[in-house]
């Protein structure tokens, strides 16, 4: 059965006329029969009873129109729906972050942007940055967000803002004392990232510049994620040294405490990268302009 049969048998009977309905449908009155005689064979069932005062329909008949003028409407209006499919063009944004900044501060930026661009749509995966260099190489991503600056051959590296590192360690855990040394710090017992993370390898630095060498550091636990570098400091594990974004709720709800570093602020830079061809099309283009423009202001 074809909806075509179906929208021929309605107009027949809606003109009461196989003449007038051929005409309506420009189509041959022998063309028209053909498809009615091919309707009824296929439901094994006489629908019209033909007579030189036009059509009447039969009992059977009766019911087919009722289901047949239902089928052709929701059949138009999944017609009506596919061409707004295709009208509607939903770009999509492939983005690859490090933690720090996918699981922190990417959202809120996100969700302003899409208010003012809801035929956008954003796919993230939160990964390491030597992963991340390699999906925006291979395309595989449109954009990255990275805790540091590179200097890659055919790769863009955007400065978007700073990242602040803070000393911190559960309320469970006591330290009379107003401000604490690295030095101090490499005596607890220290819960910190991969060494696969450029996060870790800052920190790394950080004790490095400061004469303190890393095999000297009291590292009790390496953890793959910011989450769950946070759990184990809330239980008293040991200590750690994260970005301030990412402790906020845990410091205003004073599960998480925090000192000053005596040797000074300590700041990693949050970076976009992207290759340039990548760039040139319009809803990335416009995407990074935003980033640049006003990521600093949208992040969490």
């Amino acid at each position: 059965m074809h909806i075509a049969y179906l929208t021929s048998f309605i107009e027949t009977v809606k003109q009461d006329s196989i003449s007038k309905a051929s005409k309506n449908l420009h189509m041959t009155q022998s063309a028209l029969s053909q498809q009615l005689q091919a309707l009824e064979k296929s439901l094994n069932t006489q629908l019209l009873i033909r007579s030189n005062k036009g059509v009447e329909l039969t009992e059977e008949g009766e019911i087919i129109l009722s289901y047949a003028e239902a089928l052709v409407n929701i059949y138009e209006n999944m017609l009506k729906e596919l061409e707004k499919c295709k009208k509607s063009e939903i770009h999509e944004i492939k983005i690859s972050s490090c933690n720090s900044v996918g699981e922190y501060l990417l959202p809120c930026s996100l969700h302003l942007y899409k208010k003012s661009q809801p035929d956008t749509r954003f796919s993230i995966r939160n990964e390491y940055t030597t992963q991340i260099i390699e999906h925006v190489l291979d395309c595989s991503a449109d954009i990255g967000f990275i805790d540091s600056k590179i200097d890659i051959s055919g790769i863009e590296c955007m400065n978007i803002s700073d990242i602040h590192l803070v000393f911190v360690f559960s309320s469970k855990r006591m330290i009379p004392k107003e401000s604490v040394s690295l030095q101090d710090i490499a005596a607890f017992p220290l819960i910190i990232g991969s060494s696969r993370s450029s996060m870790r390898q800052f920190i790394d630095e950080m004790f490095k510049s400061n004469h303190i060498p890393i095999e000297k550091l009291n590292i009790e636990m390496e953890l793959d994620s910011i989450e769950s570098i946070k759990a184990s400091v809330i239980a008293n594990h040991g200590v750690s040294i994260l970005p301030a974004t990412s402790v906020k709720k845990e410091l205003y709800t004073n599960v998480l405490k925090t000192l000053p570093i005596q040797e000074g602020s300590f700041a990693s830079e949050i970076c976009a990268i992207y290759q340039k061809s990548r760039a040139s099309q319009p809803h990335i283009k416009e995407f990074i302009s935003f980033i640049k423009h006003y990521g600093r202001n949208t992040f969490c």
